[in-house]
């Protein structure tokens, strides 16, 4: 067995254990996020970021497919200890198009409160995770080892004085396990739906290179954070709010925010082009200049 083998083994090994046991690590105290160990800490592409608006380059990446997201489908709502994490059994769930090399399949998704990404220092209520892993591996543990490995969609989703109903049935599920940490609920005469957590308008993104947000944050994820946002109320929020630990109550479970480190954030907006403002520049400039000549003339 060649040595990069071993390590690569040892790696898959050691992240995939590390991940699983909650008692590694918290979101407060002594285990908490500035104590997370390897590239948590000494990662250059971590995740989350704050989105800074102004910033982004603007451009069009492509339109992200979102292919059977309407299908209904049964799996897993397990309380982790870490978040709420419904998992998807096999179904052709899938995300393509923008600069994704490959196709991606969807195999989880989960909730932080308050949400992990900031756009212009702004932290939304929720932010829920679609994670997909590319067609190339069989699994996220296997694929968050390599480049682009993983890709992530998230939604963010503002405070509302109405109950979002798309989204009860997944609220009625999280509260079944919300005091049996590590234990799995079968759907059972529920099906979900992931399109319940895209917002109807989902052709504006923002996109830039990160990291998982656990431990071991490798950073092998395109992101994807949908500009529109979804919303949920008070009372529905409050059952995430209530989600039991080991050692109490997970009144939140988001990583702060990364240094950039000089990478891009991309703003896609279908159908932009830089060439496209050159005209309504030049014609500004025409005109200071005849401005310009005129008042010199008097």
């Amino acid at each position: 067995m060649g040595l990069q083998y071993f390590i690569f083994l040892f790696t898959f090994f050691y992240s995939g254990l590390y991940t699983a046991t909650g008692a590694d690590w918290s979101y407060s105290g002594e285990h908490g996020p500035k104590h997370w160990p390897g590239l948590c800490t000494t990662g250059k592409k971590q995740s989350p970021i704050n989105i800074v608006t102004e910033d982004a380059v603007k451009t069009d990446l492509g339109e992200l497919k979102f292919i059977k997201y309407s299908f209904a489908f049964a799996g897993d709502v397990t309380n982790n200890g870490h978040s709420v994490k419904i998992q998807i059994r096999p179904a052709p769930i899938r995300l393509e198009g923008a600069n994704l090399p490959n196709s991606y399949i969807l195999e989880e998704m989960h909730f932080h409160w308050p949400a992990e990404h900031t756009v212009d220092v702004n932290r939304d209520v929720l932010e829920v995770h679609f994670v997909h892993y590319s067609n190339k591996y069989h699994n996220t543990s296997m694929a968050a080892q390599y480049d682009k490995g993983i890709a992530v969609v998230a939604s963010l989703f503002k405070l509302s004085i109405e109950d979002n109903m798309d989204i009860m049935p997944v609220i009625n599920l999280t509260e079944l396990v919300s005091k049996d940490v590590g234990k799995s609920t079968r759907i059972k005469g529920t099906m979900v739906l992931p399109s319940w957590f895209l917002p109807k308008d989902h052709t504006t993104y923002y996109h830039y290179d990160g990291s998982l947000t656990t431990p071991g944050c490798q950073e092998s994820v395109m992101w994807f954070i949908l500009s529109e946002k979804l919303s949920i109320s008070e009372a529905q929020l409050n059952v995430f709010k209530n989600v039991g630990t080991e050692n109490g109550t997970l009144c939140f479970n988001y990583r702060p925010t990364q240094p950039l480190e000089g990478r891009t954030v991309y703003h896609h907006l279908e159908g932009y082009s830089a060439a496209s403002t050159l005209p309504s520049n030049l014609l500004l400039t025409c005109l200071s200049l005849l401005l310009c000549k005129l008042l010199h003339s008097k």
